[in-house]
């Protein structure tokens, strides 16, 4: 499985699995970005986090035909069980860092 590292504001990195778009998905917390590949690397589309990756990471997403109409290729996720307040962060400090067009 492909691995992609990405850097919060903080200057943190976080390690993202790389997933196809419909993969399915256990039920696990964990903190997801919506992604498109380019010649240059990674783009962020969407940035979240979730109590269930199975419950939230299907085409029913509110952000999930944003992010196709910017691209979406790969969904990018981790387990992340480390509580709610953990999550958060981490996806505030990812958006920081890398602002995306679906997180309003």
């Amino acid at each position: 499985m492909a691995v992609a590292t990405w850097f919060g504001a903080t200057g943190h990195w976080y390690q993202y699995d790389v997933y196809n778009i419909l993969s399915p998905w256990n039920d696990v917390p964990g903190n997801y970005i919506f992604a498109r590949q380019t010649m240059r690397g990674w783009v962020a589309i969407y940035v979240g986090q979730t109590e269930s990756l199975k419950d939230r990471l299907t085409p029913h997403h509110h952000a999930w035909a944003c992010a196709l109409r910017h691209g979406m290729t790969h969904v990018h996720a981790h387990r992340n069980d480390t509580g709610d307040e953990a999550r958060i962060w981490e996806e505030r400090d990812i958006l920081a860092g890398n602002p995306t067009p679906c997180n309003q």
